[in-house]
């Protein structure tokens, strides 16, 4: 009697183990869809992984991105994007599946594939400043604008609604503005769905003055919502 109690107390454990161990599966795998929906079509976030946006972001710093914007409503000077400059390499269904299951257990902090990458084809945070219809040139680290209904330059400060500060550095007297990294950009303007968009730290140049002017429907993917990490540093954008 004894022997057939223990099978059975034995039995029962082991299948209610069973299930608990199924329930458990089942839900990391709900939530794993979940996350893949919410990443793919609502909000997503994302690690600065450099400095090229400072003052505004430091690395390290947590954004949440959202892919859902308007390009007449959310889309304007002073605006926060998250861009890709170029198409990023064709993965295979492996590599996808392999890389989504890693962004979902380390909050995307992790890219196993990252160094299979080529560097632009990496989403970037970048600021729009100029818009379609805008004439713009760059001189100092400054960008002027005239804009479409304008009749004359202004600098990026004046045209713009949203405050924000950029990073330049005092280049040595008689400096030839016409080689690289001089924070001159010649003059240009925008066609319709061109977007230019720049580091706030402007030492560095992967920003339009490298790529030119991006396109919305293939180059922009997506409108920085909110930074969460440091918590000290909690902002909405």
């Amino acid at each position: 009697m004894f022997f057939q109690r223990y099978k059975f107390t034995s039995y029962t454990e082991r299948r209610e183990k069973r299930f608990k161990i199924i329930r458990i599966a089942f839900i990391v795998f709900l939530l794993f869809i979940l996350y893949q929906l919410i990443s793919s079509y609502i909000i997503a976030a994302y690690r600065i992984q450099a400095d090229t946006m400072q003052p505004t972001f430091s690395s390290g710093d947590m954004i949440i991105t959202t892919p859902f914007y308007s390009t007449q409503k959310d889309i304007e000077r002073g605006t926060l994007v998250m861009v890709e400059p170029i198409a990023r390499p064709h993965q295979n269904f492996f590599e996808k599946t392999v890389q989504k299951i890693v962004a979902f257990f380390t909050f995307q902090l992790v890219n196993p594939f990252a160094a299979n990458q080529p560097s632009q084809a990496k989403p970037f945070v970048r600021r729009v400043v100029g818009i379609p219809g805008d004439t713009i040139y760059m001189e100092g680290f400054v960008l002027h604008i005239k804009t479409k209904d304008g009749g004359h330059f202004l600098t990026e400060f004046e045209v713009t609604e949203n405050d924000y500060n950029v990073k330049t550095e005092n280049l040595p007297e008689n400096w030839d503005t016409t080689l690289p990294f001089s924070g001159a950009y010649p003059e240009i303007t925008l066609k319709e769905g061109e977007y230019f968009v720049l580091c706030d730290n402007r030492i560095a140049s992967s920003d339009s003055r490298l790529w030119g002017p991006l396109q919305t429907a293939t180059q922009i993917k997506g409108r920085i919502l909110m930074r969460y990490w440091p918590f000290s540093r909690i902002a909405l954008f």
